[in-house]
């Protein structure tokens, strides 16, 4: 059995991302998400420790929190899409982001890993 890399607890949710790089803007989701990174996938190949400039909003309570942050591509993974397109699968960390936008991420997923926990039981 391999030991647990991941540094922070990450929730399977899908959460729209829009993504500026140095080529045109990327509309996407999320396959989960960290205080510290995302997963997901994108149509067109981005080289690893491409910089990245995101925004997405993240439930929070009643309202929707905005998130504006900066991340670097640390893992590309090619795919395919279900329509036969080339798609790649892409793991960003979060290198630029506020504390209040990480506290806004931290109150999301505790709140999906406790709702996920209470309809297990």
């Amino acid at each position: 059995m391999s030991a647990e890399r991941r540094q922070a607890p990450r929730v399977a949710e899908r959460v729209t991302l829009a993504i500026r790089e140095p080529g045109a803007p990327i509309q996407t989701e999320t396959h989960n998400l960290s205080t510290i990174g995302a997963y997901c996938t994108v149509d067109r190949f981005i080289s690893p420790m491409t910089k990245l400039q995101l925004q997405f909003d993240v439930p929070n309570g009643g309202r929707v929190a905005p998130i504006r942050c900066t991340g670097v591509v640390v893992r590309v993974d090619p795919a395919v899409s279900p329509a036969g397109r080339a798609t790649y699968r892409m793991g960003i960390f979060f290198t630029e982001i506020t504390e209040q936008d990480r506290a806004v991420i931290a109150q999301f997923v505790r709140d999906r890993i406790a709702r996920r926990t209470s309809s297990a039981a």
